[in-house]
């Protein structure tokens, strides 16, 4: 690794008053290992105290709703309910465990997933505006084969009055946060998920205070940042994570995205973290290639017109994350699937040991084992989702084991899903 690289990844960071030790950042994920009431595990703390060992610089805790309906819709199990009370205590734990290493943490949270949601009869998914998501098959990540693609049930409109309940929701959560021992908060606008389909024109058609201009499309965000450092200290870290672009050939493009990250940068943040794609895009946002937020040039039109530090993804290779920084696409990167691989990755890259990493091979087992239900686990480090386990695993991880190889095994053969894809009805 060139040493301009190394030395530009490896420096120390100042973030509100938070000194990072490096410009790297576990970025947020849903591979916590929750208990079934929603509280962080045994499991959930050793996961992030190894990551926090490993000499990460900070880390962002994703996969964390923020309201009851959010808990309710949730269409996954590895999501952690940070908008209960009763879950402080536990939380507190986690974090403290993360302190001792000196590397501060931070809760990203959510209202609600949106059209992405599991409707009820009597609790169908609200979005901005009435619609459905449908996932083109060939726009699922690489290791999920989706005959056909698939398309979500309708949302319907959100009221004024659920939105300005979600408002008012996620800012008590974010107090939770504080009494949580967390160092800061992040709010999540991203994929298609309920506050991002708010964002574009494409997602958004109401024509109240929430609609049309880029000020309504971006007032329930600047409501929420707003609200939120009015309740915590002043040293208390504000982040967003907003779409950098859907991708979609009838979207408002990075420009339209970023326009919107500086009007909630007023209300009070102290970074911005880029996400990439809808789920229209799925693949975008788990790429099996580096670079294309920074070779697009989406990154640079966020660092251009934003104050505020912007966090970048999708960079696996530590030489080319480097180059990204130290040619003004951001100022910190963060590592997702690349901290599942290796928890120690940020300390051989400071030890300028690029070489030793244990790398990511982008099959997303990972994700395919979180869809199915299954325990997130990663396929070239077993320990993954392991770290807190002693002895020998226990017996209802046994018996469930073969099962979750046979099932992973058949929706991962083309042959088979090939045959299941020939009685299923095509996505237009």
């Amino acid at each position: 690794m060139a040493d301009q690289q190394h030395n530009i990844l490896s420096t120390p960071f100042v973030l509100n008053g938070r000194t990072l030790a490096n410009r790297m950042v576990m970025g947020p994920m849903a591979a916590n290992s929750p208990r079934e009431d929603g509280g962080p595990s045994e499991q959930t703390t050793a996961f992030f105290e190894a990551r926090a060992k490993g000499g990460i610089g900070m880390i962002i805790v994703g996969g964390m709703v923020g309201t009851d309906r959010g808990a309710a819709e949730c269409p996954v199990a590895s999501v952690l309910q940070m908008q209960d009370p009763k879950h402080v205590a536990d939380f507190r734990r986690m974090t403290d465990a993360v302190h001792r290493y000196d590397v501060p943490i931070v809760a990203e949270i959510m209202p609600g997933f949106g059209v992405m949601g599991v409707p009820a009869a009597d609790r169908p998914n609200i979005s901005a505006s009435a619609r459905s998501v449908t996932i083109p098959e060939k726009e699922f990540p690489r290791g999920f084969i989706v005959p056909g693609g698939r398309t979500t049930p309708m949302a319907v409109e959100a009221s004024i009055e659920q939105i300005k309940a979600y408002e008012n929701e996620l800012i008590e959560t974010a107090v939770l946060t504080v009494e949580s021992g967390f160092d800061g908060v992040e709010v999540a606008a991203h994929m298609s998920y309920f506050l991002s389909s708010f964002l574009s024109p494409r997602t958004n058609w109401r024509t109240d205070e929430y609609g049309g201009s880029a000020e309504n499309r971006a007032r329930m965000l600047v409501n929420i940042v707003s609200g939120i450092r009015a309740r915590v200290p002043s040293d208390y870290i504000v982040g967003l994570r907003i779409t950098a672009n859907d991708y979609m050939p009838d979207g408002q493009g990075a420009r339209g995205f970023a326009e919107i990250a500086k009007l909630v940068e007023a209300a009070g943040l102290d970074y911005v973290a880029l996400s990439c794609g809808c789920y229209e895009t799925m693949k975008a946002s788990a790429p099996s290639v580096d670079g294309d937020l920074v070779d697009s040039g989406d990154a640079r039109i966020f660092k251009d017109l934003l104050s505020v530090p912007v966090l970048i993804q999708g960079i696996h290779d530590p030489e080319r994350a480097g180059k990204a920084v130290a040619e003004g696409h951001g100022d910190l990167v963060m590592l997702a699937r690349p901290m599942l691989a290796d928890p120690d990755y940020a300390r051989k890259v400071s030890e300028n040991r690029p070489q030793d990493i244990t790398r990511c091979v982008r099959d997303n087992l990972c994700m395919r084992r979180m869809v199915f239900g299954m325990p997130v686990r990663c396929e070239v480090n077993p320990e993954m989702g392991r770290e807190s386990r002693k002895g020998l695993p226990p017996v209802n991880r046994m018996l469930k084991a073969p099962i979750e190889k046979a099932v992973l095994g058949l929706t991962g053969s083309p042959g088979f899903m090939g045959l299941v894809g020939k009685v299923m009805p095509k996505s237009d």
